[in-house]
């Protein structure tokens, strides 16, 4: 499940809402809504989400919160072509080894990586 599903779901279920209401809500099927939540499509596209925000109607945090797990449920990163050919190695290397890597030692690499991100 990617932070976009994981986000919806929490939020769905949390209000009592069926896969099927949101569905309708958003004019899509409910196999898509699903397909959604557990990671299998996507990433949602603007216009999914701005109908999301409005049919939820999600407060300015929640919003937020949802951007970002959208933004945080792509499958394929970029890396800038500005970068040094280190950081080309780095970001390879780190995606061969991310299927191994344990919650711990993720979250111990986001708190680094978050570091900048704070100052």
């Amino acid at each position: 499940m990617t932070p976009f599903g994981r986000f919806l779901r929490n939020f769905r279920t949390e209000k009592g809402l069926l896969l099927k209401d949101v569905a309708d809500m958003l004019d899509v099927t409910s196999a898509y809504l699903s397909a959604l939540e557990h990671g299998k499509k996507g990433p949602a596209n603007a216009g999914l989400i701005s109908k999301l925000e409005n049919a939820l109607k999600l407060s300015t945090a929640q919003r937020q919160e949802l951007r970002r797990a959208a933004r945080d449920s792509t499958s394929s990163v970029e890396i800038p072509s500005k970068s040094t050919p280190f950081a080309f190695e780095t970001a390879n290397a780190f995606a061969r080894k991310l299927p191994d890597l344990s919650e711990d030692q993720l979250r111990r690499i986001k708190s680094i990586v978050d570091q900048d991100e704070k100052q």
